[in-house]
């Protein structure tokens, strides 16, 4: 029996709002003036309910739309602009799920009262700090913290890097299931778990799952719920890591893990990574205190490490009597490959912290994670994690339970996984198509493709100019800890419905185009 992933396509919201006394006819005086000027152009290879996306978001931006405007029902909408009213709804859908927008079946359609601010990709050197006489200096962490740059995309943008399709939600069997949790009042034991008490259903269902998937050796007690990896990554840091400690992470990598390691003031040395993903003889410096690796799916070109290397990594970590913390946030969107058992599964010295995630396979908004943490450190990171309130809230851990408990987490990472590997599949077409002179990556899993660049190509202003023209990629160079790596640009896939991917690649690559020739012109100056 075939299976389908439930949708949030278009829920009529705004149904109940107050239409217009000639349903015929929608008077452009009742309108505001930002909506009513919107054209729609037949001949834009965007699908209408994209243009409509676009002209709103130009509008907010622009301060035409302040927050809080009531905007016209579907039906109004539809009949103002002449398209189906299923169109309208699919353009308020997305631009609440990027957060412009606001929904409630009551007050109706709004523009939401804050919304993600516009990124841009500048060197962390230009930016300019607005400084402020007579102020009190912040402290070192928070100094090390505004240091770091962090590439941060709106979740809505096309080719966001982290961000997963908001479509794909399973609404109604994880919704109804939060619903109810929300609307009851919390139990008390919920924020009373112990060390050696009775584990949670998160605990027990997370446990269950993952020794089955992943090949995880735990129990129940050893599991600590978060809110993500950087909430794991700080939990990390203040139970393991003093300033001048030496931390190894993969290179390429994200940028918010050297981020938090800098910020922590560890001394951070790259693990230059391979074929075989990250190699720890190739590491430099110090003995580490700690490895971070992600075995299963390597950010950002996808890759897998296979088994010899991940003895490789145990070894080095017991030679330097180190820590591994085993990053597998991207274990369900793997796509091919061989299934391998999770390193943490092969340790026999309590040295491996393994980190799983719901985010990219549900929504940024569960905000759903969990570590795997040695037996003996397990006191010390349930008391931290108390302390500093780390753990989603206990509704959502209730609902994700009973979510996985019933098998629906796992159909649904399937279905979701077959629609990922389908587009990963049509982006790769396109870029055939569109780019050919160009190298793409093939990986095996997660949410993300690399072109290569050759040396004509400055990344910084390429994606600066991308992120104008509303595709919010990244330079390759972010990633790298390392000077002198190859060029290129990461883009996220999950976002993107597959009739947008063709239209976008055009576009980026007539972007492309025009940067080689503005470089050669630059330097030839």
């Amino acid at each position: 029996m075939s299976r389908t992933i439930e949708s949030d396509h278009t829920p009529d919201d705004d149904a109940d709002v107050e239409s217009t006394s000639n349903p015929n006819a929608v008077e452009l005086a009742a309108l505001p003036i930002a909506v009513a000027s919107i054209a729609l152009d037949p001949g834009s290879p965007l699908p209408i309910h994209e243009q409509i996306c676009q002209a709103i978001r130009t509008a907010v931006w622009a301060g035409e739309l302040p927050p809080g405007t009531l905007l016209p029902t579907s039906r109004e909408f539809s009949q103002h602009l002449h398209v189906a009213r299923n169109t309208v709804g699919l353009a308020y859908a997305r631009l609440v799920a990027e957060g412009h927008l606001v929904s409630n079946r009551r007050r109706g359609t709004r523009v939401a009262s804050e919304f993600p601010a516009r990124i841009s990709f500048v060197e962390s050197e230009t930016r300019a700090t607005p400084s402020a006489p007579n102020v009190i200096p912040i402290g070192f962490h928070a100094r090390h913290a505004l240091a770091m740059q962090v590439a941060r995309l709106p979740d809505g943008a096309p080719f966001a890097l982290h961000a997963s399709d908001p479509i794909l939600y399973p609404r109604t069997k994880l919704g109804r299931r939060l619903a109810d949790r929300f609307l009851g009042a919390p139990r008390p034991e919920q924020f009373c778990v112990a060390p050696a008490g009775e584990p949670s259903r998160f605990q027990k269902s997370v446990t269950n799952y993952i020794r089955q998937s992943r090949g995880v050796v735990c129990e129940p007690e050893q599991v600590i719920p978060v809110s993500g990896l950087e909430s794991a990554l700080d939990l990390t840091i203040r139970i393991l890591i003093d300033p001048g400690h030496t931390v190894q992470i993969e290179d390429p990598g994200m940028d918010v893990v050297s981020a938090a390691f800098l910020s922590a003031g560890a001394r951070v040395e790259p693990m230059a990574c391979d074929a075989h993903g990250a190699n720890p003889q190739r590491a430099s410096g110090p003995p580490p205190r700690l490895m971070f690796v992600s075995p299963s799916v390597a950010f950002p070109f996808g890759g897998q490490m296979p088994e010899s290397r991940r003895q490789d990594v145990l070894e080095a970590a017991r030679a330097n009597n180190a820590i591994v913390f085993e990053n597998d946030s991207y274990c369900e969107l793997r796509y091919s490959g061989a299934r391998l058992r999770a390193i943490q599964g092969e340790d026999t010295e309590n040295r491996v912290i393994h980190y799983g995630s719901f985010f990219e396979t549900l929504s940024s908004a569960i905000g759903g994670g969990f570590l795997v943490v040695p037996a003996p450190m397990v006191d010390a990171f349930v008391e931290v994690s108390r302390r500093l309130r780390h753990q989603p809230a206990a509704q959502i851990q209730e609902g994700l339970a009973g979510f996985i408990d019933e098998h629906e987490y796992a159909v649904h990472a399937r279905n979701v996984r077959t629609v990922y590997a389908k587009r990963l599949e049509v982006l790769k077409q396109a870029c055939s198509s569109f780019l050919p002179e160009f190298s793409v990556s093939e990986p095996l899993g997660g949410l993300h493709l690399v072109i290569s660049l050759d040396e004509r190509f400055d990344e910084s202003a390429l994606c600066t100019q991308a992120v104008a023209q509303g595709l919010p990629i990244a330079p390759l160079s972010l990633f790298y800890r390392r000077p002198g790596q190859k060029k290129g640009i990461v883009i996220g896939f999950g976002a993107v419905p597959e009739r947008l991917i063709h239209p976008i690649v055009k576009q980026l690559a007539s972007l492309l185009a025009r940067g080689g020739d503005f470089e050669r012109v630059r330097a030839s100056a």
